[in-house]
């Protein structure tokens, strides 16, 4: 045999012409190596995931974001997902792959569904003080009061703006009730004797109903004259109770909660949403009663034309406090002033809000301030989005103005015939009854039929 051809047989079956087992051993046992390999990298990055899923249901059910049904659709998600993970790396090569880049790609995912919840977790616990909300109804005073720049905490305000919001979960409705600045109402407070009337802007500044003489001691009713010439406690207690005793408003002191912007607070809102959209009933056009600007003085003119409007702050803000440019004066303006609510609402209350809740919050910044747990409110929102009904619908709004009649009346301020809104008890009437049915649960529909009867009936 010639040595080429000893030399093919060598190659091809190994020495003395029999196949060489260990070469192929070596080779099998480096695949193993390989193939074991590729599966424990597969195994970990599945197991990263589930750390990763487990995180986050655990940050889920911290934030309280989810029902349980819900909450039970995740885990079956995430369970699912890591099984997936997991089983591949039992298949061939290109299942192993694939695995590793689903478990990838799921734990970057997982990642930065973490990290927002961090930052959201993080922002409710910034803004955990206060009453708490719920799905059972409630109701929030808002006011504007007329003052610029930040509040003063050892000082009252009149309130230039005073809106009842109704709001029911349940039903996924807000009733607003508007009551002019100028209603001639009793001042319901601990220092104050009963009968005692005064305008309903002017209740602001009673505080909390305690007044105080020089010496800081605690007076009764029989202890002053005029309001103005007694220091009264800080707070919005006089007005609250006021609202509540003049519409009896069937709430609890829990469930009763007061939202309170200045002038620049509200300017600044509107402009932190973006502006809003307003239905302007009449054209007219009227100059700032201040500057809005702090860098520049000068007073600007405002022009309003008939039809839907964008504003902005400054715009939205002269928008409502105008009254002169109106026949019936304090009437429409109040009517303004729940058209101006009701694109702020719609904005606020849109899903939009909860990722800019805290940029809004620092744009009023010190211009603000609540009684309520806002960290609740965004979860109460949260909680409402996951529900198909409130997916379709959103927050409804209905909204009604109540009216009377303009008269001169001494007041209880400060001893001076001023002219004022007289009650409607016709329209207060109207007013209880909207807000019984809100909070009772009338459906949208029917709310709103009612408050448009009960509006064009006080028009005629």
């Amino acid at each position: 045999m010639s040595r080429k051809m000893m030399s093919d047989l060598d190659n091809k079956t190994g020495y003395y012409g029999y196949s060489s087992e260990l070469g192929n051993v070596s080779g099998k046992d480096k695949k193993k190596k390989e193939n074991k390999g590729g599966s424990v990298l597969g195994v970990i990055l599945a197991l990263i995931q589930l750390v990763l899923s487990g995180l986050l249901v655990y940050q889920v059910v911290s934030a309280n974001i989810l029902s349980t049904t819900y909450l039970a659709v995740l885990v079956i998600i995430l369970v699912v997902l890591f099984a997936i993970a997991l089983l591949t790396q039992k298949g061939g090569r290109p299942a192993r792959t694939s695995g590793k880049i689903l478990s990838v790609i799921i734990s970057i995912i997982l990642g930065i569904l973490l990290f927002y919840m961090g930052q959201f977790l993080g922002f409710l616990n910034n803004y955990s003080d206060g009453k708490k909300v719920s799905e059972e109804p409630f109701v929030v005073f808002v006011s504007a009061s007329d003052e610029f720049g930040t509040y003063n905490p050892k000082e009252n305000y009149r309130s230039d703006t005073n809106i009842l919001a109704v709001v029911n979960p349940k039903t996924s409705t807000v009733l607003m009730i508007s009551t002019p600045r100028d209603y001639y109402v009793p001042i319901i407070a601990k220092s104050v004797a009963p009968d005692s009337y005064d305008k309903l802007t002017h209740a602001g500044k009673y505080g909390t109903g305690i007044a105080y003489d020089q010496n800081g001691s605690e007076l009764t009713s029989s202890g002053w004259n005029w309001a103005q010439e007694v220091t009264w406690g800080v707070g919005n207690t006089a007005i609250m109770d006021t609202l509540k005793t003049l519409y009896n408003i069937p709430v609890s002191s829990k469930n009763y909660h007061y939202v309170q912007l200045n002038f620049t607070g509200f300017a600044k809102l509107v402009d932190a949403l973006g502006g809003i959209t307003v239905d302007v009933d009449k054209s007219f056009s009227t100059k700032t009663y201040a500057s809005y600007d702090e860098d520049n003085g000068e007073r600007k003119t405002y022009k309003y034309k008939k039809g839907k409007q964008e504003m902005n702050g400054n715009e939205a803000l002269t928008f409502v406090r105008e009254r002169h440019s109106f026949g019936d004066g304090d009437l429409q303006r109040n009517r303004n002033q729940v058209k101006v609510l009701k694109a702020l609402s719609s904005k606020v209350l849109s899903t939009s809000m909860i990722t800019n809740t805290d940029s809004i919050l620092s744009a009023v910044g010190e211009s603000f301030k609540t009684d309520m747990n806002i960290g609740s409110l965004v979860k109460l929102q949260t909680q409402l989005m996951g529900k198909s009904e409130f997916s379709k619908t959103g927050w409804q709004i209905v909204s009604y103005s109540v009216t009377g009649q303009s008269a001169s009346q001494k007041l209880t301020w400060n001893g001076l015939f001023k002219s004022v809104m007289l009650q409607d008890e016709q329209s207060e009437s109207n007013a209880t009854e909207l807000m019984k049915l809100a909070l009772d649960g009338t459906d949208y529909t029917t709310l709103e039929s009612k408050a448009k009867e009960y509006q064009a009936s006080d028009n005629k």
